[in-house]
């Protein structure tokens, strides 16, 4: 039984890990002369509040309703007050989303066969007189996601806030799309207001 426990607690204590690196990192910046406790009431700079990076080739269209609709349900959620005309608002919103393609190419030594392999080269015996090392090299290709979020005060019309959250993109994000927005929303808004 004990074995058992031992097993659960390991693999929990792994998938809490893997969860860990497959989350949003978010990183943001402010105006620190700008008083946000001012701030109750929000909308949207435009009526198509998204901004697309050049790097993405090809672009959902239902993206940009599924964002403005988390980050809707996130302000509300901090007690912000949605209203439709920006006029009418403390402050408005806009967001970029991106995307890039990045590779990443790690090259290790490691011995080759031959007589005396396992035995590394500074030994001076076995795989030094024997075998020889050669380099292996690992190519991985992988996405990465990003989103922005803007802030702008309306009465002084002027950026106040940015926040910016990335993530490697897995298939499992693409399949869950509703739940990756929302982690890299909450990611976001997690600074907002600052303190």
């Amino acid at each position: 039984m004990k074995a058992r426990t031992k097993i659960l607690g390991m693999v929990s204590v792994f998938a809490l890990l893997g969860a860990c690196a497959s989350t949003f990192e978010a990183t943001y910046d402010h105006d620190a002369n700008n008083d946000f406790s001012n701030y109750h009431t929000f909308a949207w700079l435009s009526k198509s509040p998204m901004k697309v990076s050049q790097s993405i080739a090809t672009l959902n269209p239902l993206l940009e309703p599924r964002i403005m609709s988390a980050l809707e349900f996130a302000l509300v959620a901090k007690g912000y007050k949605w209203v439709a005309e920006p006029a009418s608002a403390d402050f408005v919103i806009s967001f970029t989303v991106g995307s890039r393609d990045e590779i990443k190419v790690d090259s290790y030594p490691s011995m080759s066969a031959g007589y005396g392999m396992g035995y590394p080269r500074h030994w001076g015996w076995g795989g030094a007189y024997y075998g020889y090392a050669t380099t292996e090299t690992s190519v991985r290709q992988y996405t990465k996601g990003m989103l922005a979020v803007d802030i702008f005060d309306v009465k002084e019309r002027r950026p106040v806030w940015h926040g910016v959250a990335e993530k490697t993109i897995n298939e499992s994000d693409r399949e869950n799309l509703e739940a990756t927005i929302k982690a890299a929303v909450d990611a976001i808004l997690a600074g907002f207001p600052p303190s």
